[in-house]
Formats: structure tokens, C-alpha cells, sequence
């Protein structure tokens, strides 16, 4: 029983996500990196990235809290930031963003401080905020950079 089991389902998909969680009562921590993550398309496709987004992951919450599914870690992104007014970029710094893929992750931790503010007994939440991540260039001259800041409520 310590297999791994794939179940490819949409966030969107309240049904799909309900019988997931039903086949599995188990779970009790959920790590949320679905989502659409190009900048320059959401400016051409904004309405695609909040559905995805903002309605999946309201979806995505509202079977989790009814499943009581309590640990939540969300893959922000340093987009929330916008243009940063000073660096050395501290955590707490003013958050603004500047393209519609990064409001919706911006919108994305305000709707999560709203929920843990409504029942902090039920959630146990994470956010973490990406800063440059890039993968390792084929040629090695390139390594990993991932700096990531994470913000818990």
C-alpha cells in the first residue's frame, strides 16, 4: 500500500475531485502546483487564468474542507511582488502584481488568509513564493537557481 496512485483530474472538476478523495479517505495533506504559469500569456488569455487559477483552486478548497482535508501547501510565485521598491526583497514586502497570471496567485493568497481566518482550526496552510526558477541548461553551464520564500498563516 506505500504505491504511488496517479489520478488525472482537473481542479475544475468539483465530481472528479470529490471521488478522489472518497477512493482515497485517507489523504490528509494536499500540495497544490496546478495551474496555467506564463506571464505573457495570461495578458493575451486573463479570463483562462482566472478560471484555471482562482476557480480551480476555489474548487479545489471547497472539496478539501469538505473531505477535511486540513494541511494545504500552495505553490505561489515571486510575481506577487510586482516591481520591488527595494532589494534585497524581504518576505513582507508590499505585494502587487503587474500581469494577470501573477494576480491571480496574489488573489490566490488572499482568498487562502480569508479561509484560514474564517476556521484557523481547520487549516493548516503553507504558501511558498517562488524567485527565479529555471532548470539546468542541457550544456551544464547553466545550474539550478530555485530560491523560494515561504510564508505560513
Amino acid at each position: 500500500n506505500d504505491r504511488l496512485h496517479f489520478r488525472n483530474c482537473d481542479i475544475r472538476d468539483s465530481d472528479g475531485l470529490k471521488s478522489i478523495l472518497q477512493d482515497f479517505p485517507t489523504i490528509s495533506s494536499c500540495v497544490h502546483f496546478a495551474g496555467l504559469k506564463a506571464v505573457g500569456e495570461s495578458v493575451s488569455k486573463p479570463l483562462e487564468y482566472y478560471n484555471v487559477n482562482v476557480g480551480g483552486t476555489t474548487t479545489l478548497l471547497q472539496q478539501l474542507q469538505q473531505h477535511k482535508v486540513k494541511h494545504f501547501v500552495f505553490s505561489s510565485s515571486a510575481t506577487v511582488y510586482g516591481e520591488p521598491e527595494m532589494l534585497p526583497l524581504k518576505e513582507h514586502a508590499r505585494l502587487t502584481a503587474t500581469n494577470p497570471y501573477g494576480r491571480t496567485k496574489l488573489f490566490i493568497e488572499e482568498i487562502l488568509r480569508d479561509l484560514y481566518a474564517s476556521c484557523s482550526e481547520e487549516w493548516n496552510i503553507l504558501i511558498l513564493r517562488y524567485f527565479n526558477p529555471i532548470g539546468a541548461h542541457e550544456s551544464g553551464r547553466m545550474g539550478v537557481s530555485l530560491d523560494v520564500v515561504s510564508s505560513s498563516l
